[in-house]
Formats: structure tokens, sequence, C-alpha cells
């Protein structure tokens, strides 16, 4: 988590960028979902940081467990709250979609990032 603390102009600009796009397309109401999508990814990845820091401190049997247990319950709030989106409406599920998609593929390049920093 703390890499993505150091990175946090990097989320903002991704942000800011959506919202723009579509203040710029007359879609107001869908920086909402754009905000949803952002948190959903947050919480998608600070479950994954805390199933891992969990598992690094378990015997390799609960690890398997917990990390199973731990894919199962992101899989299923990102079904919860996309489900629910695309009853509300289509450009909505999109809009949530999309945005969790780009802040998920921010949050890979901020890891990859970090990763690389790290060796040199």
């Amino acid at each position: 988590m703390s890499t993505f603390k150091k990175s946090w102009k990097i989320f903002l600009a991704v942000a800011a960028v959506l919202s723009l796009q579509l203040i710029s397309a007359g879609q107001l109401k869908l920086c909402g979902a754009v905000l949803i999508g952002a948190l959903l990814n947050f919480f998608y990845w600070l479950s994954t940081a805390a199933r891992l820091e969990a598992a690094t401190n378990s015997p390799a049997a609960q690890a398997k467990k917990i990390m199973l247990v731990g894919l199962l319950l992101r899989l299923g709030m990102i079904f919860a709250v996309l489900a629910v989106a695309v009853h509300i409406s289509t450009e909505l599920f999109l809009a949530t979609a999309v945005s969790f998609g780009v802040f998920y593929f921010a949050a890979i390049f901020i890891l990859a990032r970090s990763e690389l920093k790290q060796k040199f």
C-alpha cells in the first residue's frame, strides 16, 4: 500500500482525465460512476494487500485457503457492484466498468514502476 500512497498523483491524473472527458462529452452524471469504479478498484487492491499480508504469516495450507477466499470475495464484490450498475442503466455500467479497468491498469503500472525503481 505504501507504493500506492507514494503514487497518488498518478491516480489523481487518471481521475482528472476521465472526469474531464466525461464533462467535455456532456456526461456530467457519469462522473459518479467514475468515482464508484475508482473506489471499487481501491477496495480491490486494499483487500488484495491485506490477504497477501495475512498469507505471508500463515502456513502454506492456510495461506492457500486465505488467498482463495480473498479471490472469491474480490470477484463477488466486483460482480455485485457491476450487477447493480447494469440494472440502473447501461451507461452507468459501462462507465463504472471502464473506470475500474482504467484504475486497475494504472495500479499495475504503478506496481511495475515501483519494481523497476527498486531494481536500479
